[in-house]
């Protein structure tokens, strides 16, 4: 009878490194000026890019409605003579 003795315990893989530990999570509210630089967001650049896209959609959308209406008026005019050409009224 033959008993491995290190067949139970896992070795290291030479070279590979242990993962590091998360961070811990805090329990409690930390002011945002009381946290580290790199956990801060810049809100202001992220609030100025969300309205400057949302301008600048709502011009695009505004422009394409008034060269839609434009194509209106102008098929309408259109018609409006065609109609005045063949005499009905």
């Amino acid at each position: 009878m033959i008993v491995v003795a290190g067949a139970t315990h896992a070795s290291p893989v030479l070279g590979a490194e242990q993962p590091a530990s998360p961070p811990q999570q805090q329990d409690e509210f930390v002011p945002v000026d009381q946290l580290p630089p790199q956990d801060q967001l810049p809100a202001a650049p992220l609030l100025i890019a969300a309205y400057a896209f949302v301008l600048v959609a709502l011009f695009a959308y505004v422009v394409s409605v008034a060269r839609r209406l434009s194509t209106v008026q102008r098929e309408l005019e259109r018609l409006e003579s065609d109609v005045k050409r063949s005499g009905r009224t």
